[in-house]
């Protein structure tokens, strides 16, 4: 009887010391989890933006309000707590061999304003403050012809993200940088 009481006694010393190993493991992989789970969801809202807004961008075509309607567009469906951390939105003339960034016009947004409103030039209330110099939309080439095709338009944008927990490896910040691009669409005539 004395015997299997040591071993008692022996065997939860043991499951003490197999569970203070244990513990650490286990609360870094649920870190890990929970890090790289909230990663992949702004990677997953910053390409599904991106995509939208190279859909809508292909849709205005040359109307002088077109990156207006992409952010207007953004503005809508980006949740607040998202919005805050744009740290930029692109919309380009991407090349149409290879797809590089060519002409660039760069948005911000105002935190704290409305997301959908939004003027060249920027009024004080708007949500969004565009430079529309570098590629103006009116210069977009939206006709078919033999001598010139159809522009690629290409919308990137870019979050910035820190870590929650700031545990070692996830410590700091990043940007998260996603780029869609989309041949306009062309004009119709009745």
């Amino acid at each position: 009887m004395a015997l299997n009481k040591i071993r008692d006694r022996r065997d939860r010393g043991a499951t003490l010391v197999e569970a203070a190993v244990a513990f650490p493991l286990l609360l870094l992989t649920l870190i890990a989890i929970l890090e790289l789970g909230m990663a992949f969801k702004d990677y997953l809202t910053v390409s599904y933006l991106s995509r939208e807004g190279a859909r809508v961008g292909a849709l205005a075509g040359n109307d002088a309000d077109a990156d207006c309607a992409i952010l207007r567009g953004l503005g809508a469906i980006v949740t607040p707590g998202d919005l805050a951390r744009i740290n930029r939105v692109e919309i380009y003339k991407a090349d149409n061999s290879s797809g590089a960034q060519g002409a660039t016009n760069v948005a911000t947004y105002q935190v704290g304003q409305d997301p959908t409103l939004c003027n060249v030039p920027a009024l004080p209330s708007d949500g969004w403050t565009v430079n529309s110099s570098s590629y103006p939309p009116l210069s977009r080439q939206t006709s078919v012809s033999a001598t010139q095709d159809l522009d690629i338009i290409g919308v990137r944008i870019i979050l910035d993200r820190s870590w929650i927990t700031n545990f070692p490896p996830f410590s700091g910040s990043m940007q998260v940088d996603e780029a869609t691009i989309t041949r306009m669409e062309p004009e119709v005539f009745e």
